[in-house]
């Protein structure tokens, strides 16, 4: 039995040997797919992450792009708002000259603006008081410019608020302070700008 015993001894050592090296093998292999398998969800986590930081910069770029477009806009709104403001002060300021100063100004409207010097000169209700201070400045600019002056009051009164208007015939010239002040606006805006942005 000795030699049965020790057969068996040997065949269950073996077995044992076998087990353990085919053991010992299965996780050399195990340990080996789990460190690929770290290294291929490492790989991953990075990209992911890479992805996730690009991204949120990506996000952070165009949120602050966006924010100073939007800055802009509210700037330049708030610029043309305040342009505005100075124009209606302007005009404001206009209609607050004193009664002289007022009639010179629009005498010297009619003036310039007149072609022939003979045309009709429309005012508005409020202006139609000085009518003739206006008429005689206007025809002494005339003269004084060796042009013909016989500019002539209108019967007509003008529905604007200040400034006049100079008929020849059918064809009227608006000299009227609102329109001199939307007209000169595209010149002036510029200069104004500078003038309170600067």
């Amino acid at each position: 039995m000795n030699g049965i015993d020790k057969i068996a001894g040997k065949i269950a050592e073996d077995a044992r040997q076998e087990a353990d090296s085919i053991l010992a093998e299965a996780r050399a292999q195990a340990a080996g797919i789990a460190s690929k398998y770290a290294a291929l969800a490492k790989e991953e986590s990075d990209k992911i992450l890479v992805a996730g930081d690009e991204r949120s910069k990506e996000i952070l770029r165009r949120t602050v792009s966006a924010a100073e477009q939007e800055e802009k806009q509210q700037l330049l709104a708030t610029k043309q708002k305040m342009i505005s403001r100075a124009f209606d002060i302007a005009l404001q300021k206009l209609f607050a000259l004193p009664e002289n100063e007022y009639v010179t100004l629009l005498a010297n409207l009619a003036a310039e603006a007149s072609s022939t010097g003979s045309e009709e000169v429309i005012l508005s209700s409020k202006d139609r008081a000085n009518g003739e201070k206006i008429l005689n400045s206007a025809n002494e600019f005339l003269a004084k410019a060796g042009k013909k002056n016989n500019l002539t009051l209108s019967a007509e009164t003008g529905a604007f608020n200040g400034g006049l208007m100079l008929r020849s015939g059918h064809v009227e010239t608006n000299c009227t302070l609102d329109a001199i002040l939307r007209l000169s606006r595209e010149n002036l805006a510029p200069e104004v700008a500078a003038a309170l942005f600067s």
